[in-house]
């Protein structure tokens, strides 16, 4: 999450070319939303010892998990037009995308078009998980959603990053709304290659942005400051943050 906001800094700050990341998950994790608090957001009684860190972006929680593909997309939206000119341009090119990705691997994906925005519940009750509702651009297969994404703006710039599934999406017993609320039908999992995935989507994203993609890897300066604003985006689980305290 550190490394998502130096790319949102940085398509602010220096209006740079556009970056896909590919990144994924060790361990089962969950993120919230940066407006979410954890207890509006999870059931911390449920949690056991599921890692929780906040996004840059708004949204609710999310289930990340070892096999899926994690991705950001980052740029200047006016200086680069073909990254769209708006938040439902944007998140319909990078849907796209996505969806031809999943077709590529044989599955039937399409993107949600009603107009269903969800929104957060005012009320005291635990607010639902983000894959408990589909809303507008969001993918499905088979009726089920799939991928998930939420996105950060400034006056020129953006962030948007998000969870690709490959495998049927888990339920976690401390998120809301399990699978049955989005009418979980049977799908296959995806057993090609990771690499060979990540090459599938990177040229899925260059077809629909317009865009050739070069590989970069961190220099000793991108990774020195990521590593001074993770303390930013530490582990929120009571539970270790209680173990950790007992520890110190």
């Amino acid at each position: 999450m550190a490394a998502d906001k130096y790319l949102f800094e940085y398509a602010v700050k220096d209006s740079s070319v556009p970056v896909l990341r590919i990144y994924g998950w060790n361990e089962p994790s969950i993120t919230i939303g940066n407006h979410q608090s954890i207890e509006r957001a999870l059931d911390r009684f449920r949690l056991g010892g599921t890692p929780v860190v906040k996004r840059i972006t708004g949204g609710r929680a999310l289930l990340h998990e070892t096999d899926e593909i994690t991705y950001a997309v980052a740029g200047d939206f006016l200086k680069y037009r073909q990254l769209g000119n708006s938040l439902n341009e944007s998140y319909n090119l990078i849907s796209s995308a996505i969806v031809q990705f999943y077709k590529f691997l044989g599955w039937a994906a399409e993107i949600n078009r009603r107009d269903n925005p969800v929104s957060l519940s005012n009320s005291a009750t635990l607010q639902k998980g983000c894959m408990a509702a589909v809303s507008h651009y969001e993918i499905l297969v088979n009726g089920q959603k799939m991928a998930a994404g939420s996105q950060r703006r400034a006056t020129h710039s953006f962030l948007q990053h998000g969870a690709i599934k490959l495998f049927p999406p888990q339920s976690h017993p401390a998120i809301r709304g399990g699978m049955e609320d989005v009418g979980l039908k049977e799908v296959e999992g995806i057993k090609q290659g990771r690499d060979d995935l990540i090459a599938g989507l990177v040229k899925k994203f260059e077809d629909e942005f317009s865009i050739e993609f070069e590989k970069h890897h961190w220099d000793l300066g991108e990774r020195k400051y990521i590593t001074e604003i993770e303390s930013d985006f530490g582990n929120l689980n009571p539970a270790q943050i209680d173990l950790n305290k007992q520890v110190s």
